[in-house]
């Protein structure tokens, strides 16, 4: 697979839009929950009445999450082999998520008040699958992780089987969430929530948007390359069709429909789990802004061009995985430390805002910068640089497999390549 060797554009709006998920699940967990009620002393639905009508949909920013992952994640296996992929995965997850690990135990040893890890328990959560061995999680969020690490498998198994074609991402996003419902329909519940189906339907939205995407590039690269002083091509063999975008368009439209439904299900657990009223509607209106939002987001012309606003948005998109895992135990804990002290709500959740973002740049410049690259590489390395499946087929056929198989997605012009694959995306 070929990549482009000049600097790629950068999507900020995806960046902004990941932080400000991120800052919508702090806020959520601060000031909307049972377990904050717990921690200020009082019932945070009256403390933050105003606010807390916003805040109360602040769970909807985890299936945000999703939605993006589903695209950017397709789009980190653009020009890389297995081997890159599994690297590149490895380098940008495990180094801030062992340095939460590690700080939040830290914690847990002298707060009384938060999650009191054992040992084993807290050397499984290093794996980021501990739901699998049955160990409490050391923070609430790391629930999702799984969701995400089984979505990377699912990934890199079909790497390991060659390119990602258009074919295997339509079955992997219209695959999973049915899977999950035929085991519901055959009585296997259980089973459907160990395969994370229920959150499948989102990442599986973001496949297909990155489909779309892929398709408008696409057609869109006659003119590019005519814009870069390249001969225009007006035959494109392999280019997608018409046809194809429309399938992909109507696959996009049926897990909205299923998306929907799942939301207005959750909706009604969340009045169930906040003790008030969460409109379905709302939450069906903001997934709907998150889909469009990602979308509007992959255009050339939404790109910010002031290179210091671009710089802010850089910090933002990084800030937001450290932020997220690290926010709710200091938070909570500066939060019950300052309610008890008789510091006001106000102050107090600034302080609870202010500690976690400062231990996400803490763990961004201190962990990841100097540690992520350097895992990814090595791991990389560890790897065969050709999947095994590959090189038997390879050798079957008597010429390199690659030769055989379809361009990525269907073929897209060099010139769109030089317009895309932006390094927020790694």
């Amino acid at each position: 697979m070929r990549s482009t060797t000049r600097t790629p554009q950068r999507m900020h709006l995806l960046d902004l839009l990941r932080f400000g998920a991120a800052a919508a699940v702090v806020l959520y967990h601060f000031t909307a929950t049972p377990t904050a009620t717990r921690y200020w002393g009082a019932d945070v639905t009256a403390l933050f009445a105003g606010l807390n009508e916003v805040t109360r949909y602040g769970w909807l920013a985890v299936e945000a999450f999703f939605v993006v992952s589903g695209f950017a994640i397709l789009w980190s296996t653009q020009g890389r082999s297995l081997a890159q992929y599994v690297g590149s995965r490895v380098g940008r997850l495990y180094p801030a998520f062992w340095a939460c690990i590690a700080v939040t135990a830290l914690l847990q040893a002298f707060w009384t008040g938060g999650r009191e890890l054992g040992l084993g328990d807290t050397l499984l959560n290093l794996t980021m699958a501990p739901d699998v061995f049955g160990a409490e999680l050391s923070q609430v969020v790391y629930w999702t992780l799984l969701v995400e690490l089984t979505f990377y498998v699912l990934v890199g198994v079909l790497l390991a089987f060659g390119p990602l074609t258009r074919a295997k991402v339509l079955g992997l996003a219209l695959g999973w969430p049915a899977a999950g419902i035929l085991a519901h329909a055959l009585g296997y519940p259980v089973l459907a929530e160990h395969l994370v189906v229920r959150h499948s339907v989102y990442l599986g939205i973001g496949m297909l948007l990155f489909l779309l995407w892929q398709d408008v590039t696409a057609r869109s690269a006659p003119d590019a390359a005519a814009a870069a002083g390249a001969p225009a091509t007006t035959a494109a063999p392999g280019r997608p069709g018409r046809r194809g975008t429309a399938v992909v368009g109507a696959s996009l439209a049926a897990l909205l429909a299923l998306a929907v439904v799942r939301v207005t299900t959750s909706a009604q657990q969340a009045s169930e789990l906040q003790g008030v009223p969460v409109s379905p509607g709302v939450a069906v209106t903001v997934l709907l802004t998150v889909v469009a939002t990602v979308w509007v987001a992959t255009r050339p012309w939404a790109a910010v061009r002031d290179p210091r606003l671009g710089a802010l948005c850089v910090l933002a998109g990084a800030l937001t995985y450290p932020l997220y895992l690290v926010h709710t135990q200091f938070g909570w804990a500066v939060t019950e430390w300052l309610s008890r002290a008789g510091v006001g709500r106000w102050a107090t959740l600034a302080a609870a805002v202010g500690v976690s973002v400062l231990l996400a740049v803490l763990i961004h410049h201190a962990v990841e910068r100097p540690f992520s690259t350097r895992l990814r590489r090595a791991v990389t390395r560890a790897l065969p640089s050709v999947p095994a499946l590959v090189a038997l087929r390879s050798g079957a056929q008597g010429a390199p497999a690659a030769r055989n198989e379809p361009e990525p997605y269907g073929p897209v012009r060099a010139a769109a390549r030089e317009l895309a694959r932006p390094a927020s995306l790694r």
